[in-house]
């Protein structure tokens, strides 16, 4: 069986399109299944890139042993016609996902229709503008206090740096105050993320999950860190000062829906792991995306580096956005049709499985110019499209923790530029940039942005 590195343009060849008109799934590979299958979990921005080269940005990929299809589309209209399709038309596929039962089937991230938009409604209060300019100053503590313990001078793996702060940083938003005696907790979450169990994830995710139970190996990690969890949702709500707390597990615990009903402890166990895995792992991989890319782009270092000593923090947000539009960290997010949808130029049937490619979107040729390349100045003056940039998807479904990510991001940034100047580690290996390898369901540095960091002359601070 050919690998994917021994996989070409010919071996690619298109489905049998169906008669003009009528449903249809788009064109695909004509390899077997098997070999799809291995190429999305050893190679997968290659494969996307192949397809979209050959078929268009809408394509269909087969999996094994299943047989799924999964359709893939990335030209702006054809992802918004899927994302702003109603509830009923093309639900999220995320309650079918190996994360369901990580998570919970209680998290606003499984849930759909009316019960999304429950949890939703309940968890926005704590990731409103004004509460976030609360966490602030705790995200540039928590980024100093892990600075502190770096190796100057010398090759460091920048990854593991970076979840740690992110870690701290949602603990923090969470527990408030007594994130600091959360010692068992952080053990907990990091047997539940280490590689071993995101393998176990991978592998489900290919295989056809069950949604009903933890996938198998990953039962115990949760079971260790629901104690967790539910003893401190135990403990908050006897608390004397509730009602004066401003964590998200003291706002979660006072919230009330439109009937005035309290979250049952269920789901607020299901949205805080929801909040502690979602919540640090994705910012921490774009940060450690981010100072990957900045070291092999030196003027963009250089010119980020010389706006934030000036007080301009424009070209920052940009870099950011930039960023998460050439190496999103989720690369799809997937919709079942309940019903037949034009979905762009194509008509795709119902019990169609459709994925709006963030990868592929974000690196759309018809709507960025070389698309490859990493060029923050892309951004100056100008938003991203709502429909051509969708790291944190869209819709109804959007992120609810988009801002607080990208406000996340950029503090980290101002602060380790502010006072550490990083260059790219020796080796030729990873001389033009380091390739994607999977983390779970996302896409993470495959050397773990490996960096060296100096200690800057000028003595300027990041706060």
């Amino acid at each position: 069986m050919a690998t994917a590195a021994q996989l070409n343009d010919r071996d690619l060849g298109p489905a049998r399109p169906a008669p003009h008109g009528a449903p249809r799934l788009p064109a695909g590979p004509s390899l077997p299944a098997i070999a799809q299958t291995l190429a999305w979990t050893l190679a997968p921005t290659w494969l996307m890139e192949q397809c979209a080269r050959r078929f268009g940005p809408t394509f269909t990929i087969t999996f094994a042993p299943s047989g799924r299809r999964l359709v893939f589309v990335s030209d702006p209209q054809a992802v918004k016609d899927v994302m702003t399709a109603p509830g009923d038309v093309a639900p999220s596929a995320a309650g079918q996902s190996p994360v369901a039962p990580v998570m919970g089937h209680n998290s606003v991230v499984v849930l759909t229709g009316p019960e999304h938009m429950r949890q939703r409604k309940l968890l926005l209060p704590p990731f409103h503008g004004e509460r976030m300019r609360e966490y602030e100053s705790t995200i540039v503590a928590a980024t100093r206090q892990e600075m502190a313990s770096w190796p100057l001078g010398r090759p460091m793996r920048l990854h593991p740096a970076t979840r740690r702060i992110t870690l701290e940083v949602i603990l923090a938003a969470i527990f408030g105050v007594d994130a600091e005696r959360m010692g068992p907790l952080r053990r907990a979450i990091g047997n539940l993320l280490n590689p071993g169990q995101t393998l176990v994830l991978l592998q489900v995710a290919l295989t056809g999950p069950r949604t009903d139970v933890p996938p198998r190996g990953l039962a115990g990690a949760l079971a260790a860190l629901d104690r967790l969890v539910y003893a401190e949702i135990d403990l908050r709500r006897e608390q004397p000062d509730l009602h004066e707390r401003t964590d998200i597990l003291s706002l979660l615990l006072q919230a009330r829906d439109e009937d005035g009903q309290p979250m049952r402890d269920e789901e607020l166990r299901d949205e805080l792991v929801t909040l502690l895995l979602a919540g640090h792992e994705t910012t921490a991989t774009s940060v450690a995306w981010a100072i990957e890319r900045l070291v092999r782009h030196p003027g963009v270092l250089e010119r980020l580096v010389r706006e934030l000593d000036g007080g301009d923090e424009e070209y920052l947000e940009a870099t950011v956005n930039e960023t998460l539009r050439v190496r999103p960290v989720v690369p799809i997010v997937v919709r079942v049709l309940e019903r037949d949808l034009q979905v762009g130029d194509m008509l795709l049937p119902a019990g169609t499985r459709v994925a709006p490619c963030v990868y592929l979107t974000n690196r759309n040729p018809s709507v960025y110019e070389q698309p490859r390349e990493f060029r923050p100045e892309r951004f100056l003056g100008r938003a991203p499209d709502t429909f051509s940039w969708i790291p944190f998807g869209g819709g109804i479904r959007r992120c609810i923790g988009a801002s607080f990510a990208q406000l996340e991001m950029r503090l980290i940034l101002r602060t380790m530029l502010g006072e550490l100047h990083p260059r790219r580690a020796g080796g030729p290996l990873w001389r033009r940039g380091e390739w994607t390898r999977r983390r779970a369901i996302t896409f993470a540095p495959a050397a773990a942005a490996r960096v060296v960091w100096e200690r800057r002359g000028n003595g300027r601070s990041g706060g």
